[in-house]
């Protein structure tokens, strides 16, 4: 596998993560990164890595009646079936960048107050009945001010998702807003 060819597309998705990445890090408010955004960028990622090589490629004889493609490059294709693998695993991911522990739960408890769902404290989770089932929250600090919060459950329920909204507005979102002031 030659690494020539994609070498320009790993360092422009490098590049793409650092400007992201200096965007949430500058916000003066915390940040909630969901591993759904990452899924979008690596897939317009692929998307277009592929639509160049189509475009750029095309099938060439190879003088005994078969053809190849002459443009395509087994380093892209696995790069690309990484991006696709890591956007698979970190789907289901959240993440809040510039915020301590405490200040986590503290923005979880106003959603639970704001919904009137009561929790229980189970471990390092707070459990909430939503209907007939439960939604489970888990916040665990990883690295710095950085805080890894999980909701399990509750999917088809209308409280469940109203405490997720809730919780998700009370942050910046990782990808760039535009402002349009009139």
């Amino acid at each position: 596998m030659r690494l020539r060819p994609v070498l320009p597309w790993i360092v422009a998705y490098l590049l793409i993560l650092l400007v992201w990445a200096l965007i949430i890090l500058r916000r003066p408010g915390p940040t909630l990164w969901k591993g759904r955004s990452l899924v979008a960028v690596n897939t317009v990622f692929v998307l277009i890595s592929v639509a160049t090589i189509v475009w750029r490629g095309r099938t060439m004889s190879d003088g005994q009646g078969g053809y190849y493609w002459c443009c395509l490059s087994t380093g892209l294709i696995v790069f690309d079936v990484v991006l696709i693998v890591v956007a698979l695993v970190m789907r289901e991911k959240w993440f809040l960048f510039g915020i301590s522990h405490d200040d986590t739960v503290v923005a979880l408890q106003r959603c639970f107050t704001q919904t009137r769902a009561s929790s229980v404290r189970r471990g390092d989770a707070y459990a909430i009945q939503c209907g007939g089932v439960e939604m489970t929250v888990t916040i665990r600090p990883t690295i710095g001010r950085m805080m890894s919060v999980r909701f399990i459950g509750g999917v088809d329920s209308r409280k469940a998702v109203l405490v997720r909204n809730l919780f998700c507005k009370q942050f910046h979102n990782s990808f760039p807003t535009a402002r349009f002031r009139a």
